[in-house]
This record gives structure tokens, C-alpha cells and sequence, in this order.
């Protein structure tokens, strides 16, 4: 009996000693992959020196180890980075969903390796790499003019990067596009909310011309109609309290609801950032005053008007009113 225990014991021991060699043999493969830039060869091998090696004591197995779990995600972006190039260059449609539909999915593993070991920055490419995939596959229906579907697409590209600003601006462009305002807003007010500098600066400048562009497309439709209720319960559903304010004050002026502009008229306006936005609620409520006949509320608001083009105008009947 005691034998057959020493038996135990060193087969055991060969046995560990096989797979510690075992292991870094496949290190050393791995790393051989790595250098030849065959990334999904690469990452089958990391993946199993982590599995067979994670439960070593032994210090050059564990080093491997480590290195393995660094080196992971990092070639699982380049099998997703390879597989969004490769689609670029298919016209095949189907195939080419096919190759995205490849790229997301190692990008994935890549953020969920680099999460579970710490890789930071390949997490972070991972993301960049995964929002431009989704904007490139959004261009064809967006072009098509399949807005539905590139709403979509670029909705997954912003959730994958929301640092992704043209993904944004695209999404809103393809809500509006399907008239959903509302969503369309939402998108270009967080936008907008983003701290000023270079890499911002343009896509704030495009997403406030948007807001301003969609919500007057759709008063004028609106007021065409003389849907004036219809134009208040649409402001109501922005998001963004100074929007909302200044629309309501608009049209509350077009409803010729004078009263109640010159009830929210004040607070509308102080609400505004953009002079544009504010001499805008200031005229409509030097108007209400002045439709009320009180010439000194009224050239008191008009005097608050700054910017074009509501400033000549303003100025104008102001300088009306004092006669």
C-alpha cells in the first residue's frame, strides 16, 4: 500500500511538471502569434495559458500567465479591428454584415477581457473601434434612406462610444428624419451639454443649429395648420427646460394667449444662454404687452432685445412706443 501511495505521489508530480512545460510552450506560441500578427490564433492560445496556467505555484507559468491576460484583449481588439477593415472591402452585402457582425463580436470579448483583467486602454479602443463599426454599417440604410434602421445602427455606436460625436449627430439627423422630435432633441441637447473645447466645439455648434432647425421646421408645420395646441403639447415634451420655455412662450404669442406670455414670459427668458434665444422671448413679450397696450412693460421688454434679428425691429417699436 505504501508503494502504490509514492506511485501516487510522482506521477503527480510528472504530471505537474508536464504542465507547467506544457504551458509555457503554449506562451511562447502565443507569443509567436502575437509577432506574426495572427491575432486569433493568438488570442486561442492566451486564452488557454490562462485556463491551464491561473492554479500554478510555479513563478515562470504565473509570469506567463500575466502577460497572457495583458496581451488578451488587446488581440481580440486586433481580430475585431481586421474584421471591421476586411468588411470595408466587401460589396456584398450580406457578406459584409457578416464581417461586422465578426468584428463586433471580438471587440466585445475584447472589452469584457480587458474589464476582467484591467486593460484599460484596450477596453477603451474596444469601444471606439466598436462605435465606428456600427456608424460604418448605419451609412448604407442612412443613405438608402432607411432612417429606421440607421437610427438604430448609430444608436448602437453612441451606446457603444458616447464619445462618438458624429454617431450622435447622426442618430438625432435620422430621428428628425422620421419625425421624432423629440428623440431628435434629446440627443442633440446632451450633445449640446458637452464641455466646450476643440473636439466638441463643432458637434455642440451642429447640434444647437439642428435643435433650432427641427424645432422651427415643426412649428411652421404646426402653425400652418393652426395647430397651436399642437406646438404647446410639443413643447412639452423637450427635455431641455430652456427649449421648452422658449417654445412655449412662442407659442402661446402665435395663440395670441397674451396673458400667458407675459405670465411665463421673464422666467422663459432668463432661462435662455444664447442672446438669439433670449431677445427671441424678449420680442414675444414686448409684443404681448404691447397687444395688452402696456407701453411701458412693453418698451421695457423690446429694450431688452440684443440680437438679430429681432434687435432692429425691437428697437424700432420701442422707439414707436415712446413717441
Amino acid at each position: 500500500m505504501r508503494k502504490i501511495v509514492l506511485l501516487a505521489v510522482a506521477l503527480f508530480g510528472f504530471t505537474a511538471a508536464f504542465a507547467q512545460s506544457d504551458v509555457l510552450t503554449v506562451a511562447q506560441e502565443a507569443n509567436d502569434a502575437l509577432g506574426a500578427k495572427n491575432y486569433a490564433k493568438a488570442a486561442e492560445l492566451l486564452e488557454k495559458v490562462i485556463a491551464d496556467g491561473s492554479a500554478s505555484e510555479d513563478e515562470a507559468v504565473l509570469e506567463q500567465v500575466n502577460s497572457a491576460k495583458k496581451n488578451l484583449p488587446i488581440a481580440y481588439f486586433r481580430v475585431g479591428q481586421s474584421a471591421a477593415s476586411a468588411a470595408q472591402k466587401l460589396t456584398d452585402a450580406a457578406a459584409q454584415s457578416a464581417k461586422y457582425d465578426e468584428a463586433v463580436a471580438a471587440l466585445d470579448k475584447a472589452m469584457a477581457t480587458g474589464t476582467t483583467y484591467k486593460v484599460v486602454a484596450a477596453v477603451n479602443n474596444a469601444k471606439r473601434m466598436k462605435g465606428m463599426v456600427y456608424s460604418a454599417q448605419a451609412a448604407a440604410p442612412f443613405n438608402g434612406g432607411d432612417f429606421a434602421k440607421a437610427a438604430e445602427l448609430f444608436a448602437k455606436a453612441y451606446e457603444a462610444d458616447n464619445t462618438n460625436n458624429s454617431a450622435a449627430l447622426n442618430l438625432a439627423e435620422s430621428y428628425f428624419k422620421m419625425d421624432k422630435y423629440a428623440e431628435g432633441v434629446k440627443v442633440c441637447t446632451e450633445i449640446a451639454a458637452l464641455p466646450a473645447g476643440q473636439k466638441n466645439d463643432a458637434a455642440i455648434a451642429q447640434a444647437k443649429a439642428k435643435i433650432n432647425q427641427y424645432t422651427n421646421n415643426k412649428i411652421a408645420t404646426l402653425q400652418q395648420a393652426n395647430d397651436f395646441d399642437g406646438i404647446i403639447a410639443m413643447a412639452e415634451s423637450i427635455a431641455d427646460e430652456a427649449l421648452k420655455q422658449k417654445v412655449l412662450v412662442q407659442a402661446y404669442f402665435l395663440k395670441k394667449d397674451y396673458d400667458k406670455v407675459i405670465e411665463i414670459g421673464e422666467a422663459a427668458a432668463a432661462l435662455q444662454t444664447d442672446p438669439a434665444d433670449q431677445s427671441a422671448v424678449y420680442f414675444n413679450l414686448g409684443s404681448s404687452y404691447n397687444a395688452k397696450e402696456n407701453k411701458a412693460k412693453a418698451i421695457e421688454a423690446f429694450k431688452k432685445v440684443t440680437a438679430e434679428p429681432y434687435a432692429t425691429p425691437a428697437k424700432e417699436a420701442a422707439a414707436a412706443l415712446a413717441q
